[in-house]
């Protein structure tokens, strides 16, 4: 099981296969692609899980896909299934790295055991995954089984008991899947004027590091979050729970898509710890609900629908006469997944703790009734000093980090919290500049709404402007300068500068929104191409993107 992955997502997928490969009686090995540059095994199925990272192998499989591009080793040997994890709001990346291995696997020689799946994260994600895993298996066992194997013999001991011993939090078993450790939280500060109507709340928390864990400045903190005690105390008044019982979980497969608990646990804590509350409801979930409905009018609306932003809970909020037991509730939910935030601070000025700006999502409820809050921020907005929280650091993409000879001209662009990494590398700039060494140009270019709003750490920045450090471009979407309204307006507003910092070898560096500032990013540079160079505006700006002088940090809105 062989992974490209930069976050852990397709790490984990990995392992998850192998897991499920062991139980099926497979020996399953789960690494990175790298680790098998040149040398695929043929003694055995190889299953690719990859992703991209703006069309480009993420950092662990970027050796093995140059091999691949440039072999003519024949592979006819192996036999290889790819499952491809992207998002199709990136339509033009979109599954371009797993398309890839999987052709040129083919191309080679090789056997496909499955057609390639194209799992999409702003899809039904676990549906196509189960999907393709059934025929994968189904296809594995018919050709690697054995028909006259016997069944594995129980143990025929004739000890009473198993002693098992139980170490640590409650949540070990969970901790110890996303390699998370305590963090205790520093400070937790409003950044934004909430009183004022454009105001939508972001905090900055500071992170007391554990000892032996460093981070280099860009780099990403990844939280396992809890879900808020009000939303555990609706799914005990949907199914009449008892909170503080005690239940004891077993999982029946070894496999990641269950639990990880390793001990009885109270539902209370099962609720707050353990499972996604607030997916929205799979298709596949849908129809297990309509069909569980006595209800003809009830029944027929959840027929009628095809795909929700509700969750599970809140179609059974709306649709009270679903006969849906507890347990069958525990074995649709998907366990808690950790979520990732880029780090703001500068490991040069605060090497033993972390910064983080966080957005907190929150907004009337997609029922209409209440109030919806995003769970990771919600959680991470309510942390007091002292209390702690359950994380890692991941290293960012090497692309994304500032490049070693200071003279580069570097063009940074972002907005509302995607300004967090940039904070981080302005500081660093900082202390380089205040041990002696000279900057070469930099702009920041950062989309707010108003600046006496939510211009996040404005003191700060100003001051770092002020001392030579950068050089600040706001654009105000609420307070239009000029016809500035947005990065991509004060963008093109300077492209004579910008044109001169990337004939001096410049790199530009996007982090943010993917599905609007992205893109509309893009398009601006590609404007300054054609105002002031010559040939094809994409070819020019693949080719930045090729030589990683154009790299983005991005996510869907």
């Amino acid at each position: 099981m062989l992974h490209g992955s930069n976050l852990g997502t397709c790490r984990a997928m990995a392992r998850q296969l192998a897991d499920e490969g062991e139980d099926r009686g497979f020996t399953a090995v789960a690494a990175p692609l790298d680790e098998f540059t040149g040398k695929l095994p043929s003694d055995g199925p190889v299953v690719v899980v990859a992703a991209s990272y703006n069309g480009k192998p993420t950092d662990d499989a970027a050796k093995f896909v140059a091999w691949l591009d440039s072999t003519s080793d024949d592979l006819s040997g192996v036999s290889f299934a790819v499952l491809g994890v992207g998002d199709r709001n990136w339509a033009a990346t979109y599954q371009h790295v797993p398309t890839r291995l999987d052709a040129r696997l083919a191309e080679l020689g090789g056997v496909r055991l499955v057609d390639r799946c194209e799992a999409d994260a702003s899809g039904d994600l676990t549906g196509d995954i189960e999907s393709w895993s059934d025929l994968l298996w189904t296809e594995l066992l018919t050709r690697y089984g054995d028909p006259d194997a016997a069944p594995v013999a129980e143990d025929s001991s004739d000890r009473l008991y198993d002693v098992r011993v139980i170490t640590g939090p409650v949540t070990a078993a969970l901790d110890a899947r996303y390699e998370v450790v305590p963090m205790t939280v520093l400070a937790n500060d409003e950044l934004v004027d909430v009183d004022s109507p454009l105001g939508r709340s972001k905090r900055h928390l500071r992170i007391q590091l554990p000892e032996g864990v460093t981070y280099r400045t860009g780099d990403h903190l990844t939280v396992v979050p809890d879900n808020p005690s009000d939303l555990v105390d609706r799914v005990a008044a949907r199914f009449g729970l008892d909170l503080d019982l005690v239940v004891a979980i077993n999982p029946r497969q070894k496999t990641r898509r269950a639990i990880p608990v390793d001990r009885p646990v109270t539902i209370r804590q099962l609720l707050t710890h353990f499972v996604e509350l607030q997916n929205p409801a799979t298709p596949a979930q849908i129809k297990v609900l309509a069909e569980g409905n006595p209800c003809p009018p009830e029944k027929a609306a959840l027929e009628a629908l095809t795909e929700t932003e509700l969750s599970l809970l809140e179609l059974l909020e709306q649709n009270p006469a679903c006969q849906l037991a507890p347990a069958d509730f525990l074995e649709m939910l998907s366990p808690i997944q950790a979520r990732h935030y880029s780090i703001s601070s500068s490991a040069l000025l605060t090497p033993g703790e972390i910064e983080l700006i966080v957005g907190v999502v929150s907004g009337p409820s997609r029922t209409g009734s209440g109030e919806f809050h995003g769970v990771s921020s919600y959680f991470l907005s309510r942390l007091a000093a002292g209390e702690q929280l359950r994380a890692r650091v991941d290293k960012a993409r090497e692309a994304f980090q500032a490049p070693a000879d200071l003279s580069v001209p570097v063009i940074y662009v972002s907005a509302g919290t995607g300004l967090a990494p940039f904070r981080g590398f302005i500081g660093d700039r900082a202390a380089e500049q205040a041990a002696g060494k000279a900057l070469g140009p930099g702009l920041c270019y950062f989309g707010i709404r108003h600046p006496d709003v939510d211009y996040l750490h404005r003191s700060e920045l100003e001051a770092a402007e002020q001392a030579g450090v950068i050089s600040m471009r706001p654009a105000f979407s609420r307070a239009e300068v000029d016809g500035v309204k947005y990065v991509q307006d004060r963008i093109a507003v300077d492209g004579d500068e910008i044109w001169a910092a990337m004939e001096a070898g410049g790199r530009v560096y996007i982090c943010g929104d993917g599905k609007g500032m992205a893109p509309a990013v893009r398009e601006a540079f590609k404007s300054i191409h054609r105002g002031h160079g010559s040939g094809d505006d994409q070819v020019w700006l693949d080719g930045l993107i090729a030589e990683d002088r154009y790299v983005e940090d991005v996510w869907a809105g």
